[in-house]
């Protein structure tokens, strides 16, 4: 197989050694039910509980508070189906959302909740002042991403979560800390949320795996139900190798973390292109430094991606969950223009990537997109 410069991290990470480690253990020597009453069995049961320690500290938690799932789609899908408290409350939502957000909010007013959708400011971000006009004291719940996953931008919430309790103090917070979690400084004590969804294949864990904070002394209702797995809050077999995997993957992902300086990369990326192309950058520098949304005046992002892929990097569009959908629904609600919109591209780095692999892209880009340009002109 061809060896790939790997920029779409956004969409999913390697999966670290820490992973593959607990992937070879708890499937062949250690495979065991941790729900039997062996010894085993139990010893098993015993690096769940650890695992859900390492976790809960990483987002400044405890144990109790970590809820398991299959991924962070279905940690959203869980929060907006078992987390809204006042039934006949409205549903504040930011328009910038991961689809598996979006959508759940879309089901809930198909099922006749009242849901206002928030506009970003034209830099991507979410802001107390966005929030405001949309919220009353009959607000139940709100859900605003913590980084974006289109552009990087990063949302206070901590500031939107203060603003929404003093208004109506019992309105529901809940935040997609995807892209936030283990790449900028995660509390969620200090965020004031009562739900936070994160997945383990954007850390360098495994696909198949996410979890969701609840905060402790908020009851929430099981999602699945079955066996009573996990205190009767998620049933079915937990996927032990999975979550080991996860929380020391995300221990490692949180330490590379402290040393990447991802805004370098993003800034050899546009020093590159200026000049060289008529493009904008979607957010403002001041995001995550893990992400870099561009879009090119009259050009096709497919054919961008298609045309770096031939020279051995490999890009993304946007979120893999919504690559079916050709229109981008975060950009156009940033007020992107479709002259632009429709050439974007997504580059989303990892603290694995060197910068002779970025000077290479970014040189790759810019001869792409001037390839473009030149055959339009023919």
């Amino acid at each position: 197989m061809k060896n790939y410069i790997y920029l779409d991290n956004a969409a999913t990470t390697k999966a670290s050694s820490q992973a593959i480690a607990a992937l070879n253990r708890y499937s062949d020597a250690m495979y065991y039910n941790p729900s039997a009453s062996y010894a085993p069995a139990l010893e098993v049961k015993r690096a769940l509980s650890e695992a859900s320690q390492t976790l809960a500290s990483l987002l400044g938690a405890s144990k109790e508070e970590i809820i398991f799932t299959s991924c962070a789609t279905e940690s959203n899908n869980y929060a907006f189906e078992c987390g809204i408290k006042n039934k006949k409350g409205n549903v504040v939502v930011s328009a910038t959302e991961h689809a598996s957000v979006y959508e759940s909010a879309l089901r809930l007013k198909n099922k006749g909740f009242e849901v206002r959708f928030v506009a970003p400011n034209s830099d991507g971000t979410i802001t107390p002042q966005n929030i405001l006009p949309y919220i009353d004291s009959n607000t139940a719940f709100v859900s605003v991403i913590h980084c974006s996953n289109e552009t990087g931008a990063v949302n206070d919430i901590s500031a939107i979560s203060s603003t929404v309790k003093k208004i109506s103090p019992k309105a529901v917070i809940h935040s997609d800390g995807v892209q936030a979690f283990c790449k900028i400084p995660v509390n969620v004590s200090k965020l004031g949320v009562d739900l936070y969804s994160v997945s383990a294949h954007k850390v360098g864990g495994l696909k198949g795996v996410g979890a969701l904070y609840v905060k402790k002394g908020f009851n929430m209702q099981p999602f699945i139900v079955g066996g009573g797995q996990q205190n009767n809050r998620r049933s079915g077999t937990e996927n032990v190798c999975g979550i080991i995997g996860f929380a020391e993957s995300a221990k490692a992902c949180r330490k590379k973390a402290e040393n990447f300086n991802g805004k370098f990369f993003r800034d050899i990326f546009i020093e590159t292109l200026k000049g060289n192309a008529d493009f904008i950058v979607n957010g403002n520098k001041e995001n995550s430094g893990y992400i870099l949304s561009l879009s090119f005046r009259g050009l096709r992002g497919e054919i961008i991606s298609h045309l770096m892929e031939d020279r051995g990097v490999l890009i993304g569009l946007g979120s893999a969950c919504s690559t079916h959908i050709r229109t981008n629904r975060v950009l156009d609600a940033m007020g992107v223009e479709k002259a632009y919109s429709n050439g974007s591209v997504r580059i989303s780095f990892s603290p694995d990537n060197t910068e002779q692999e970025i000077r290479y892209a970014a040189n790759a880009l810019k001869e792409a997109v001037c390839e473009l340009n030149e055959k339009m002109k023919g």
